[in-house]
């Protein structure tokens, strides 16, 4: 940030500097010029079928986002999400965004986003859920958005946790803050891809442990994974958060896998322990 002197010249703020507007006006249409060329000679490929992108498109072409599994939940009470944790974890509200199908072509924005460099997949569909969910008040009363742990050496082969990438296009949309540091994977498990439901349990019991339990003390708390499939994980990682005393929880996924009913059941008929 700056200010202009009588002189016309900028003046530092803190420790940010902007430059005046006589260079601005000069520099960003080359920066925007340099942009352009760098589309054209290395333009963005949708992550589905490989065509090339259209100015203002991520990730994926307008004609493959249209085929995506959409679940439509849209956080209604009683959702599939939902009643996962039922007799589990009393949570205020939940949703997920995509079916998960193993060998869809959807498939493969999840894998990209969790094993090939593809960070700005979670961006994207981030903001994507955000501005889905918005009209409908599920953000309504969350104060905080917390990713759902990497184990250290697990994100330090990655280089990133692929749920705070999800968690930062969210915060883009909503402007909740991100608290990744408020929970921590204090060890690594096996990967769950070929347990059951019941090894899946067992292998996610402990392994998650609040790290600053003053900042999530009486807050509605969004917890953010990217598939969830038994619920193993994030129950583990929620139950550790609800713990706090006054804490909220709701949560947020990218993608649901494996079948689940998907009738809605009115409040007045959800399981009291909810």
């Amino acid at each position: 940030m700056e200010r202009e002197t009588e002189k016309g010249k900028p003046q530092a703020v803190g420790r940010f500097f902007r430059p005046p507007a006589a260079f601005r006006s000069f520099f960003f249409p080359l920066q925007r010029l340099a942009a352009d060329l760098l589309r054209l000679f290395l333009p963005q490929r949708c992550g589905l079928c490989g065509r090339r992108l259209d100015e203002g498109q991520e990730v994926v072409c307008a004609a493959c986002y249209c085929e995506l599994p959409f679940t439509r939940f849209h956080g209604r009470p009683g959702n599939p999400v939902e009643r996962l944790f039922w007799g589990r974890l009393p949570i205020v509200r939940a949703n997920a965004f995509f079916r998960y199908v193993p060998g869809a072509d959807s498939s493969r924005l999840f894998l990209g986003l969790k094993y090939y460099d593809r960070p700005q997949t979670g961006r994207y569909f981030g903001r994507l859920m955000a501005a889905d969910l918005a009209a409908d008040g599920f953000f309504e009363g969350i104060s905080l958005i917390v990713p759902v742990p990497l184990a250290p050496d697990r994100q330090r082969r990655r280089g990133y946790n692929q749920s705070e990438w999800l968690a930062r296009g969210i915060a883009e949309v909503t402007g909740l803050p991100v608290a990744a540091e408020v929970v921590r994977r204090v060890r690594s498990n096996p990967s769950q891809t070929r347990l059951s439901a019941w090894q899946r349990r067992a292998n996610v019991e402990g392994i998650f442990a609040l790290a600053d339990e003053a900042r999530l003390a009486g807050r509605h708390v969004l917890v953010v994974d990217d598939i969830l499939t038994t619920g193993s994980t994030l129950l583990s990682c929620a139950s550790e958060v609800a713990r706090v005393p006054g804490v909220r929880v709701s949560i947020l996924v990218m993608g649901i896998a494996g079948r689940h009913p998907e009738s809605v059941v009115p409040p007045q008929q959800r399981p009291e322990q909810c």
